[in-house]
């Protein structure tokens, strides 16, 4: 074996463990359409995406988007490339997919202008009577989760996005934001559940 069959086998290892067993077998899925690749990918993932959507929407929306997202990921696996992040890959056509039904739906008037501008004070007003009076019916046991749900989209987005693990960068790019801006919506996110949480 020839020094550079050498080096290039040795990179090639270095570079095939540096890939996440998500990558791996999504690439294989990829590859050769190995079903239980999927399976696998699904029983990993699935559940995050799903409780992703969900804090963005509500449950049924959330089912429907999470069920798109696989159909899209079938549709589109040629399209994953060695060296993506598989749960950014998935998040990303997951939120694509939750904007578009918004937008279908005219749910969402999709505006930065709107999300930055909306002040904290209107934030507490708001979800200080709504989360008191989910608890006090209790159609909302889980105190975060209910003012969580009052946030901006943006902010609570970015926020869900950093809960379930990405990066500043990661969140910018599957946004299309810059990093700064994400750092900011979840600053005003953290800002105001912090707010509201001692309001209560």
């Amino acid at each position: 074996m020839s020094i550079g069959a050498s080096l290039q086998s040795l990179f090639q290892g270095k570079r095939e463990r540096a890939l996440g067993v998500s990558e791996r077998l999504m690439l294989q899925y990829s590859a050769k359409g190995d079903e239980a690749s999927l399976a696998a990918l699904f029983d990993l993932h699935s559940t995050k995406l799903f409780y992703f959507l969900k804090v963005l929407s509500d449950s049924s929306i959330a089912e429907d988007i999470c069920q798109r997202t696989w159909i899209k990921v079938i549709e589109h696996r040629h399209l994953f490339k060695s060296g993506d992040n598989f749960q950014a890959w998935l998040f990303t056509i997951g939120r694509r997919a939750l904007i578009d039904e918004f937008r279908k739906n005219a749910k969402l008037e999709y505006s930065n202008e709107a999300v930055e501008a909306f002040t904290v004070s209107e934030l507490v007003k708001h979800a200080q009577s709504s989360v008191e009076d989910d608890v006090a019916k209790g159609l909302e046991k889980d105190v975060f989760k209910a003012c969580l749900a009052q946030l901006p989209y943006k902010q609570k987005e970015a926020l869900s996005l950093q809960f379930e693990g990405f990066s500043l960068s990661q969140i910018a790019d599957m946004c299309g934001a810059e990093k700064e801006t994400v750092k900011t919506r979840i600053r005003y996110a953290k800002d105001s559940l912090k707010i509201m949480l001692e309001k209560l």
